[in-house]
């Protein structure tokens, strides 16, 4: 072997040795804690401007206008102020379903009897549950006692699958009222690529007019899609 052989050995021996160390010695990411996923969720979740939701109730309802219990909702979010959802509920043991648009401080909801859009009083924003700043907010920032669960596949993501609690007081930002001192279970389901919330479980009585034991899922999917949302006509 010539010296300019021998020398190219020896170069390419050590940049072999080289690359082989840098890939066994290449550091894997250390997992993310509970509040290092609920603080990147937070964050994503305020950047989100629109989003699609399913809400449903088990064993009971919710009160928000007319009264009417509301037990299932389905709809759009547009952020800052803008929401249409169809909502399913009862009315006097009657079940009903009404349409309601939220745009700025308006809420206009379908009369369960005519049909026909009413202006309604702003005493209960079905908004602030869904917003991502007060309602899921509130939510996520308020939970206690938090335990990482198996990741699941949940709204088409795979996800972080978080459980813990939550006082029912955290809860007043979005039901105007709430019953004290309750503990509500709560789950929570986060993108693991996106952070972004796809499915929360409450367990638990939040308002006095609700019964114990009721259960709320929220599933939230095509976020930042366009989305239009105008005052009915």
């Amino acid at each position: 072997m010539t010296r300019k052989s021998s020398t190219l050995a020896v170069v390419l021996s050590f940049i072999i040795f080289m690359v082989t160390v840098t890939g066994c010695t290449k550091s894997t990411p250390a997992p993310l804690s509970v509040s290092e996923i609920i603080s990147k969720s937070s964050e994503k979740m305020e950047a989100v401007n629109s989003f699609h939701f399913v809400l449903d109730h088990v064993g009971g309802g919710t009160p928000i206008a007319m009264g009417l219990e509301m037990t299932n909702a389905v709809g759009d979010v547009v952020r800052p102020d803008r929401l249409k959802a169809t909502i399913s509920g009862k009315l006097s043991g009657m079940f009903l379903e009404v349409q309601i648009v939220t745009v700025g401080e308006e809420m206009y909801m379908t009369n369960p009897f005519t049909g026909k859009w009413e202006l309604l009083p702003t005493q209960f924003s079905v908004l602030k549950v869904f917003d991502p700043n007060t309602g899921i907010a509130a939510i996520m920032k308020g939970i206690v006692g938090l335990a990482k669960l198996s990741d699941e596949e949940m709204e088409g993501a795979i996800c972080y699958h978080l459980s813990g609690s939550i006082d029912s007081d955290e809860l007043s930002p979005i039901t105007v009222s709430s019953v004290e001192g309750v503990t509500i279970r709560i789950e929570v389901w986060i993108g693991v690529e996106d952070f972004l919330v796809r499915h929360i479980k409450l367990e638990g009585k939040i308002t006095e007019a609700e019964v114990e034991g009721i259960i709320r899922t929220l599933k939230l999917s095509k976020f930042n899609e366009e989305v239009s949302i105008e005052v009915p006509g």
